[in-house]
C-alpha cells in the first residue's frame, strides 16, 4: 500500500495525517520544495468542508484542484507550526485527503448565474445552496466549518490580475476565499506582480479561514511584534509569505479548543452550550504605574480566557488592533476555573490612548465545547491611577468573538 492511499485512507476516517513522504507526485516543484520538511500533525477526528462553488454560468478556473491542494496544505503546515510553537502540539486543522493526495475539495454549480453571489450579500444566497447540497448529501459533511472559494469575476473590473466581485470573508463557522488563475503556491514570496499579488490574496486566504475558524482579530504585542513580525488575524494578510507573519498564543489558544482541532476519538458536542458562563468573582486593577492586572473566577466549564485591549472604534473590522494576552488557566479548591493575567503598559505601545482616555478589555471565555463568550469592560486610564482598582461594572456577556 503506497503512503498517498494510506494517508487517504486514514483521512475517511477523520485521521490527517501528513508527512513528506506522502506529498504527490504530480504537485510542482515548488510545492514539493515548501512541504519537503512537512511536520507530523496529530489526526482529527474532524475536516473543514473545503468547497469549489461557481455559479450556473461559469466553469472552475483551470488546474484549481491540483492549486488549491498545495495551498491548503502549506496552510495546514503552517498553522500546525505556529500552534507547536504556542506549546499547543503538533495540531493542524482537518483535511480530506483523497487517493491521488489532493484535498477533496467540493464542486458545488450554483443555481443562479456568478453575479448573484457577489460581494456583500451573496454569501447568503451561497450557503443556502450548499446547506441543501449538504442535506442531500450528508455523508459528505465533515464537520460545522465549511470553507467557501469562488473564481474571481471577470468583467470590466475584474480579472486574473485584478481579482474580486465574491465574498471574501468570515461568518461565524463559514468562511469565503477566492481563486484566479496566478492563484499558485509557485509565486509565493516572490518580489513579482504575482508574487505581490498572491501574499494579498493568500494571506487573505489564510486570515479568513482564520475567522471560520472562531477567530477574532487580534495584535501581538509590542515585542512579540518586534520578535516575530505581523500576527496573522491582525494585517498578516499583506505579509503572509512574504514577510514574517505569526500566530498569536491567544488565537493558538481558541483553535486547540475548536471542532476541527479535536483529536480522533473525541466525542465532544462542539459549539452546543447555550448558557453563558457564571462569573463568582472579578476584579481589575492597576498594579503600580505600569501593569494592569486581571482576575477572574468562573464557571468550571470554562477552559480559556483571553484578555484583549484595544481603542476605539470598538467594532468589528476595527479592532485589528486589539492586543492579545492569554490568561494563565487554574482551579479553585470549589472546582471553579480561575483566570489571572499581568497586561504590562509597554506592551500596548501601537495603541494610541495607552497613556490615558477611552480603552476596552474584552474577555473571551471559551467553554469545554468550544463555545466563545465576551465581557466588554470600558476603561481610562486617566481615572485609574497607580495601585488602584478599575470599576468593571455589571457583567453583560454575549456569545461569539
Amino acid at each position: 500500500m503506497n503512503r498517498c492511499f494510506l494517508s487517504a485512507l486514514l483521512c475517511a476516517f477523520g485521521m490527517n495525517v501528513v508527512t513528506a513522504a506522502d506529498i504527490p507526485a504530480h504537485f510542482q516543484q515548488r510545492a514539493k520544495e515548501l512541504l519537503a520538511d512537512s511536520i507530523a500533525l496529530e489526526p482529527c477526528e474532524h475536516q473543514v468542508n473545503v468547497i469549489y462553488f461557481v455559479g450556473s454560468d461559469r466553469e472552475p478556473i483551470a488546474d484549481y484542484e491540483r492549486r488549491l491542494s498545495e495551498l491548503l496544505l502549506y496552510l495546514q503546515q503552517y498553522y500546525g507550526r505556529e500552534m507547536a510553537r504556542n506549546g499547543q502540539g503538533n495540531r493542524s486543522f482537518g483535511l480530506t485527503i483523497k487517493e491521488n493526495g489532493e484535498v477533496n475539495i467540493i464542486l458545488i454549480k450554483g443555481k443562479e448565474v456568478h453575479t448573484h453571489y457577489a460581494y456583500g450579500s451573496g454569501h447568503n444566497a451561497c450557503l443556502e445552496e450548499v446547506n441543501r447540497y449538504f442535506d442531500e448529501h450528508p455523508e459528505l459533511r465533515t464537520s460545522q466549518h465549511s470553507f467557501v472559494i469562488m473564481p474571481t469575476h471577470y468583467d470590466e473590473q475584474y480579472n486574473d490580475l485584478n481579482p474580486g466581485g465574491v465574498p471574501f470573508y468570515g461568518l461565524g463557522t463559514n468562511c469565503f476565499a477566492l481563486d484566479y488563475a496566478h492563484f499558485d503556491i509557485k509565486h509565493l514570496g516572490q518580489n513579482t506582480k504575482e508574487g505581490r499579488l498572491l501574499t494579498k490574496w493568500y494571506g487573505g486566504f489564510a486570515h479568513e479561514l482564520g475567522h471560520g475558524l472562531n477567530l477574532p482579530h487580534n495584535d501581538g504585542t509590542a515585542s512579540q511584534n518586534a520578535a516575530l513580525g505581523t500576527p496573522l488575524m491582525e494585517a498578516g494578510n499583506y505579509t503572509f509569505g512574504f514577510k514574517p507573519t505569526y500566530m498569536t498564543l491567544a488565537s493558538c489558544r481558541i483553535l486547540a479548543n475548536s471542532e476541527i482541532f479535536a483529536p480522533v476519538g473525541s466525542t465532544i458536542k462542539f459549539y452546543s452550550n447555550n448558557q453563558e458562563p457564571t462569573i463568582s468573582s472579578a476584579s481589575f486593577s492597576r498594579s503600580g504605574e505600569d501593569t494592569l492586572v486581571l482576575k477572574l473566577e468562573l464557571s468550571p466549564e470554562v477552559v480559556n480566557v483571553n484578555a484583549y485591549v484595544q481603542d476605539p472604534p470598538f467594532i468589528v473590522n476595527r479592532d485589528y488592533d486589539a492586543v492579545a494576552f492569554a490568561c494563565d488557566m487554574g482551579k479553585a479548591a470549589n472546582g471553579n476555573t480561575t483566570a489571572e493575567v499581568n497586561i504590562p503598559l509597554a506592551e500596548l505601545a501601537e495603541l494610541k490612548n495607552v497613556k490615558g482616555g477611552e480603552m476596552a478589555l474584552d474577555i473571551l471565555m471559551q467553554t469545554n465545547e468550544g463555545s466563545r463568550f465576551r465581557w466588554r469592560v470600558p476603561f481610562d486610564l486617566n481615572n485609574a491611577p497607580a495601585d488602584s482598582s478599575i470599576d468593571m461594572g455589571k457583567p453583560v456577556i454575549w456569545r461569539g468573538y
